[in-house]
């Protein structure tokens, strides 16, 4: 065991919580009446500090979005099954103290994300989420710049995700209409398309079919070229997006 002071007792205010760090591990400290509790100090939602937090009754609350826990037991009143880890501490001639050692061995099994000598710091985000896909990306920008992009920044393909886009399975293509006698296989069938016919310079296309918009941001130039006097070729046309 190797007790190390955390904070002055006195110094601490009733209920109001406070900031230790042990061996690189964030604790929160929260004094009440009598007594102390030393809790790991990060939330288990999001990672932030619960010393930024407040006491409400006999919760400690994450300031940013209101997890609780109790600050004597460490379980949340709302879901027990999650709790903060609480670690043992004394007082002792005015010092709060907790055991280093306990610390860096809770650390084995639960080691810090936290570079405190980089860009965020204590406060990096360590629980990306799909609903705030593009803050890992306005991070890495404010981190990195475009050093790691180039001069004219990120490119990405525009438009519909893939995944949203119909399959060439999800397309019913009827050969015969059942209203009239189908045609023979020799006959000529109009595959003819206007766009804007009612307007001074409708587009005539010979299929039915129109290459989307794909930027010069997502494809390069020659990649752009060919597609467009391939679209020519086949009696299409394609949309030019700049």
């Amino acid at each position: 065991m190797n007790k190390v002071a955390v904070a002055r007792y006195s110094e601490v205010a009733d209920r109001k919580p406070a900031h230790a760090l042990i061996a690189n591990v964030d604790l929160v400290i929260v004094r009440f009446d009598d007594s102390v509790s030393v809790l790991y100090g990060r939330c288990a939602h999001r990672d932030a500090l619960m010393s930024d937090g407040v006491v409400s009754g006999e919760n400690l609350l994450c300031g940013v979005h209101y997890w609780d826990y109790r600050y004597d037991t460490r379980v949340s009143e709302y879901n027990n099954s999650e709790s903060l880890y609480k670690f043992q501490s004394w007082i002792e001639n005015d010092e709060i103290l907790v055991d280093e050692d306990e610390i860096k061995e809770w650390t084995k099994a639960n080691p810090q994300p936290f570079n405190r000598e980089e860009y965020l710091g204590q406060y990096a985000d360590t629980h990306p989420v799909a609903e705030e896909d593009k803050v890992g990306e306005i991070q890495h920008l404010a981190k990195f710049g475009l050093t790691k992009w180039g001069h004219h920044g990120n490119s990405a393909a525009m438009g519909v995700p893939r995944t949203e886009h119909p399959r060439w399975d999800d397309i019913q293509i009827l050969t015969g209409q059942l209203h009239k006698l189908p045609l023979f296989d020799d006959a000529e069938v109009a595959t003819e398309l206007v766009i804007g016919p009612n307007t001074k310079k409708p587009l005539h296309l010979k299929i039915p079919l129109f290459v989307s918009d794909m930027s010069f941001g997502a494809l390069s130039e020659e990649a752009k070229i060919s597609l467009a006097q391939g679209a020519e070729r086949a009696g299409t046309g394609i949309y030019l997006f700049r």
